[in-house]
Formats: C-alpha cells, structure tokens, sequence
C-alpha cells in the first residue's frame, strides 16, 4: 500500500494498537435525550482516537422506505411523511445544538430536505438506496456536531468516501482500497474522534450508494474494525450484553460475561435477537474482541465475545423460536434436494428420515417469503411439501453433548412432543423441534433445571495504592479459584477523586491504563445512591485506604446492603460514638465486616480471638510488637545507623502509612489496640491508653514537606534511648499491652528495654509477635508472630479475608 507522508507504518501500528470502533444503533438514539447519553458515552467510554459507527436515528429507515412507497401510490400523504421527517430531524437540531454549530448543520439539512422535495414532485431522480443512506448522514452529522459543541474533538465521515464494493446481494468489499482509504482519512487526525456512517458503502467505480442490508451497522462496525485491525469493537444496544435466556419470556436470565466465537455464532444462526451472523464475517478472531453492553444503562454488565485458549464444555444460552417451518422433499427427488440446498439460506437444522424416504430442512419463520418464492419458481411439481406449527427450543454452548446440561435437556424434551432432537453438525447446539406452542411457564422450568447460577458477587474496590494494586494482581490470578462456588467481579476501582465503574466486571489485565483512560470524578456519597441498583446478589466494599473519610461511611454502606472487608483502621478505632454506630447498624441489617488486615497483617489474629471467644475461653491480656513497621526500624536500629535514615527507607519500600508521623506518634499502634480491645469485648477508648510518642512536640502539627527536611530531628532523642538501653545490655523495643481485669481495661505503648537474649529483642525484621493470655491460656501463653507490614502480606490478608465472606455468602 503507498502511503501519504500521515501513512506510516508505524502510525497504522498505532492505530491497530489504540483505536476501538463503537457501534449504535437507531433505538439509542431515537430522541435528544439518547442523543445526549450517546454522546456522554462516547466521551466517558470512548478513546480520543475511536471510531463510532451509527445508524439512522429512531426509525428514520423505515420513515424512508414509507415515504418511498407513498410516493407511488398517495402522493399527498408522501408531501405529509416528508414534512414529518424534516420536522423530526430539524427537532433534533434545534434542541441539541445552539449559535453557529445550529445554523451549519440546519443549513445542510435544508439542502437535504430541499433535494428530497425535487425528488418528490419528480424534478430530480435520487436510487431507492441513496435516499436511506440519508438517515445514517444526518446521524453522524449531528451527532459529531454535539460532541464539538460540548468541547471535544470530534468530525464525521460518510462511509461511501472510504467504503468501496461491488454490487451483489451482499455487496462484496474491496478490501484494499477501503483499507487505504480509510487510513489515508484518520491517520493525520490524532485525537479526533470520528463518527461514522453504517448500513452504507459505494460501488467501486461508479460510486453509486449501496446498501450493507438492515443489521448492516452492526456489520459495518465489525468490518471498519477489521480494515484499521482493531482489538475491540463495542456494540452499545438497549440490552447488558447476551443472556442466558430471551428475558422476555424468561425470568431470572443473567447476563453472560464472555462467549467464544463458535458459541456466539451460533446462537446467531438459531434466531438471536441480540446477533447477527454477518457481524462475525469480517473479524479477525485471533486479535479481536466484540463487547455487547447496554447504551441505556452503562454500568450493567456486558458480554465480550473472542478466542479464548480453553473453552469448558458447558451450556451457555437457552435459545427459542415459536415459529419453525418444516420442508421436506423426496429422497429419490436428488435433483430437488440439489437445487433447494443451493438456496442462499442455511437451515437451522436438516435431517433425512429412513423410514419415510423424506429429508427434512427447519427454517425460521422470517425465511418463509424467500422460501415461498423460491418454491413458486422452482417446484412447479409440488415435490417439496411445507408443514408449519413447530417451534423450537435450544441449549448453545461449546461442545454441547458433553455437558451436563445437554443431558437434562433431552430427558424433559422427550416429556413434550417432540418432533427431532439432535445436535449442530458443529457440536455448538442441541436442538429440539416440537410439535407444539411454545409458552413462558415451559421456557422458565427448563431454564431453571438447565442453570444452577451461583449467586454474583459485585466488589468496589476504594484505595489503588501499595495494597490495592497488589491485592488487584492477586485477585487477577486467582480469580478462578474464587469463582469456584460464586461469581464475583471487580466491579469499580476507585482512588479518593476518580472511579472506573462498569458493572460487568472491569478488566484487570491492563486495570492501570484503563483507569487512567476511563476512569471519572465521583462524590463517594452520590455513589452511594447508586450503588444498590447494581444488577448483583451481594455487594462488597474492600477499603484499602487509610481515610476518615471512608470510614465514616460505614454505617452508609451497611445500610444500603453492603458487606466491608477494609484495611483502613479508622473504623475500627474510631471515637466510641461512631464505632457502636457502625456495629449497631452492622447488626441490623446482617452484613459481614471482616478486617482482619488492620491488626498484624496478613497473621490470623483476629480469626484466632474469635474462635477462642466462640469456645468459651475468656482473654486476659495480649501483649507483644503490634506495629511491623516499628518492628522493622528497631531491629536495624543499631546505635550507629542514623533512625531518620531507617526511617526514610521504611517509607521507600511501602513499610510505613503515608504519612510516617502516624507510625512514630504511636497514633497507628493505638488503633490497632483500640481493634484488638473492642473485638473481645473490652470498653477501650483513645484517652484510656498512655501512649509514649517517639515523635518529638515540634515535628508533630508541621507539614509533611517541613517534618521530611527536619526529620533528623528523630535521630539525637532515639541515640539517647539507645545508649540508655545499653547501660543495662538491653535494646529499645516499642511493645503495646492491654489487659482486663475486673471488667477494667488497662492499655499502654511505649519503648521498653529488652534483653539481648529474649525473642523479642531478636524477631526478623518487620514480624509482629502477640502474646495471649486467657483462662485456656495462663501459665503458657498463646503467641502468634510473622510479618506485620508489607503489600504483599497485607494483599494475602485482604485475600483471606475475601475467601472467608465468600464462603459464608455462597451458604446463605
């Protein structure tokens, strides 16, 4: 391909790599009200450099296609059709666009509607397809002057510039000179995003308007896709991707998350109402992914369809039609059979009966009049007899005949009157023609013997730091083993000021970019409103931050029905009031807070305590190193290392809270006793523990930039601990108690000298040790240590802490 100074190779690599193709059709924008959240979609969902396909807005075709045969037979109601179209499409201009952005796009619609009214009184000629391309012009037209008027950087393309073919049935593209067409149009454009019209191509040559066929946008996007070699092409329809079941006829369908091609064609093939198969004709299935989501309500889920490795045999989608039509011709008519089968149509299945020498061939009830016509020409003999009152039922998914359900379904087919049942010569189908009326109470019962759904699980994810981008990468590989007995999705990521939310479930192999590209400003309160609307059975929020803020929601997010499994220890330790609070509405409306992360990490402190709480035993007191990060500094602390060093380090590696003043205050060691206290049932405030801070007075109310250019400040105070330490032969360790007695709680934290010798002056660095005294517990202590700080144990701890919700929500 020669290529314009804009063609490089290396900027087509860039637009393979960075630009998608969405897809909407004429329902999601009928009014100016879809005008609008379309173009909130393409602004908030699509990359700066995609390409949107569009179709006609509303019913805009088939006003054409009226006005066209009106045109022949009442010319008067054809003058009436017209002034309604025009009012229609001018109606839209006038609400969505204003000043000079109006006035260019209403006077390219007067032109149009003036062209049109010459063609009405026979003053000019205009083909059948050029007028219905009009529909798809003024979609693209419109739509892209809204997004400029709105600030982003947007410009339309009429598809007969690029889209070259020659006429057929279905006009065969050339496939190079649109290639080369199209590129030559965008590559110079960086940053702009196109609208671009479906359903419309031009004959190579003459340049005459040919049309793609009705569902040609949807092929449209697919193959504009494959011309630029894009990864994604989106489809935005008024449904959350392909369900399970029509959820027109069946109740409790869910949206599936993904189907391989073979699966989504054929369920195509067999009549869905969400596929079409000349979609799938031009991809390139080895490199791109077709996602189907919802326009009309965007954070539901969706369903992307693409090559996956492995494919488990499994059914996927209970399929129907309540209309088939049969046809069967003589065996012995081999000449009949050979002209019927050369029909541009397949059947949705076709079978030959030995004992009535008769094969067999299923059609959809909108292949009739082709069919029928077909037969007035062709079988002047009658040979091929039509028998109609069929309807089917189907089960679609990979290798079909292996599953489970493939089995439940023949045992309650053969209970109806079944006429064939019998698998897709692709083993993608199991098919059950029956001699009989479909109904909804049939469709529902085996819908709910063939699909035993785990129950959904939707997880908000606050905090996209250490731990949360560490947690986020575990969740990713051990996805499947969490989706063993549930189905649970990431379904927003979110930092203190922008949320990437998508109720499908957000993508997780490149989550950083993708937040960085998707990702808007959000009022965690205004969320909040929206949040129950969300189409899963149980919700879960994972506070991995270290915000008040957060964590005064608590009671907000029990309320609207949502589990919390946080890291964040504000909540836990908060002042008395809000912490009875947050257990009080806790408990009213039974969701499950687990937080075993706040206290020692990863270590399963809290799980302990509790099971010894359940069995009876009493604790008295626990004692130990509660903080990993302190545990860290002191055992590099020697006396000759500078403590402020240790302590910019421990901030390098990710040891300390964001703010380091929280560790050295004893502020973070406090809540964690605060945590430990309340969980066994003692009455535990801030001003009930006598806390030894080893943050000098000065360094405590100045800024964080202040407290790091004076943080040697720490170092001659934390010599004179050591040296005093070593008087003795003894070293510093900061240790935290608390014990009960009598119904009193007594709490301390401070630095205490240790032997050389003991275990607690020689853990690894960064450990946690607690030791437990209980009435089980007395004369030897119950200890538990291990690492106390660190993404990686603190993201297993969060882990943890998933399994165990999931298992107590899976059992309810």
């Amino acid at each position: 391909m020669s290529k314009s100074p804009a063609v490089t190779d290396e900027r087509v690599a860039a637009i393979a790599d960075q630009v998608q193709v969405h897809k909407f059709g004429g329902s999601s924008l009928a009014d100016a009200y879809c005008y609008r959240r379309v173009a909130r979609i393409v602004t908030e969902y699509a990359g700066a450099n995609d390409l949107v396909v569009v179709s006609a807005a509303g019913d805009t075709t088939n006003r054409i296609l009226a006005l066209i045969d009106a045109r022949q037979h009442q010319p008067d109601y054809a003058a009436t059709l017209l002034q309604a179209l025009k009012s229609y499409q001018q109606g839209l201009i006038e609400e969505l666009l204003s000043g000079r952005s109006q006035d260019d796009v209403f006077n390219l619609s007067d032109t149009d509607f003036q062209r049109l009214q010459r063609w009405l009184v026979g003053e000019e000629s205009i083909p059948t397809a050029e007028l219905c391309a009009y529909g798809e012009l003024w979609s693209a037209r419109l739509l892209a002057a809204l997004l400029q008027k709105q600030g982003t950087r947007a410009d339309y393309i009429d598809s007969r510039t690029f889209l070259a073919a020659t006429d057929a049935a279905e006009p065969v593209i050339d496939v190079a000179s649109s290639r080369q067409a199209l590129l030559k149009r965008i590559a110079p454009h960086a940053g702009t995003r196109f609208i671009v019209t479906g359903f419309i191509c031009a004959e190579s040559g003459s340049g005459r308007t040919l049309l793609l066929g009705r569902n040609g946008s949807d092929y449209s996007a697919t193959l504009i896709g494959s011309l630029i070699d894009v990864r994604q092409v989106t489809i935005w329809k008024d449904v959350a991707g392909v369900y399970s079941a029509d959820p027109r006829k069946v109740e409790r369908v869910v949206s599936l998350p993904s189907l391989d091609w073979s699966e989504a064609e054929e369920l195509a093939r067999l009549g869905s109402p969400v596929l079409h198969p000349r979609t799938f004709q031009p991809v390139n299935r080895e490199r791109m992914i077709i996602n189907v989501r919802s326009s009309l309500k965007v954070e539901n889920q969706q369903t992307r369809i693409g090559q996956y490795d492995f494919t488990e045999a499994k059914a996927k989608v209970l399929t129907s039609l309540s209309e088939v039509v049969l046809y069967s011709i003589p065996v012995a008519r081999q000449d009949v059979i050979k002209n019927f089968e050369s029909l541009n149509l397949t059947p949705l299945v076709s079978w030959t009966e030995a004992e009535s020498a008769e094969k067999f061939y299923a059609f959809h009830q909108n292949h009739l009049e082709y069919v029928q016509q077909w037969l007035t020409e062709q079988d002047a003999e009658h040979y091929v007899r039509e028998v109609s009152g069929y309807s089917m039922v189907a089960l679609v998914g990979a290798r079909i005949a292996e599953s489970e359900q493939f089995r439940v379904l023949k045992r309650e087919v053969e209970e109806q009157q079944l006429r064939k049942f019998l698998v897709a010569d692709n083993k993608n189908s199991a098919i059950a023609l029956l001699g009989q009326k479909l109904d909804q109470r049939l469709l529902n019962r085996l819908h709910s013997l063939l699909f035993n759904f785990r129950k959904s699980i939707g997880v908000l994810v606050l905090g996209r730091g250490n731990i949360g981008s560490q947690w986020l990468d575990m969740f990713r590989q051990q996805r499947d083993r969490l989706n063993e007995n549930v189905d649970v999705r990431i379904m927003g990521i979110a930092n203190s000021t922008r949320l990437w939310l998508d109720y499908s479930g957000v993508d997780l192999q490149d989550w950083q970019d993708n937040f960085e590209r998707l990702a808007r400003p959000y009022v965690l309160t205004e969320l909040l409103r929206e949040l129950p609307n969300a189409p899963y059975d149980e919700l879960v929020v994972m506070d991995l931050t270290d915000a008040r803020e957060v964590a005064r929601m608590y009671p907000s997010f029990f309320a609207n029905g949502m589990h919390i499994i946080g890291a964040n220890k504000r909540a836990g330790a908060a002042e008395e009031a809000l912490y009875r609070e947050i257990r009080t509405i806790q408990h009213e409306y039974k969701r499950e807070w687990l937080y075993n992360t706040t206290v020692g990490a990863g270590l399963p402190l809290n799980y302990a305590l509790n099971d010894l709480i359940r069995s009876g035993d009493h604790i008295r007191s626990i004692a130990g190193i509660f903080s990993g990060t302190m545990s860290w500094l002191f055992e590099k602390f020697d006396g000759k290392v500078k403590f402020s060093e240790l302590v910019q380090e421990a901030k390098t590696t990710g040891l300390t809270e964001p703010d380091p003043r929280e560790d050295l205050s004893c502020h973070d060691i406090v809540r964690k006793l605060l945590i430990v206290a309340r969980d066994i049932g003692a009455q535990l405030d801030w001003q009930d523990v006598e806390v030894n801070s080893l943050l000098p007075w000065q360094l405590q109310n100045v800024s964080p930039e202040e407290f790091w250019e004076r943080i040697e400040e720490l170092d001659a105070p934390m010599q004179q601990l050591w040296d005093e330490a070593q008087k003795d032969g003894k070293v510093p360790r900061l240790m935290a108690s608390f014990s009960v007695d009598n119904e009193r709680s007594y709490a301390r934290v401070g630095i205490e000298f240790i032997a050389e010798g003991d275990m607690l002056a020689n853990l690894i660095p960064g450990e946690n040790i607690f030791v437990i005294h209980s009435d089980w517990y007395q004369e030897m202590p119950l200890v538990i240590s291990g690492p106390g700080a660190g993404r990686h144990v603190t993201a297993g701890g969060v882990q943890s802490d998933l399994h165990q919700l999931l298992a107590r929500l899976a059992a309810t």
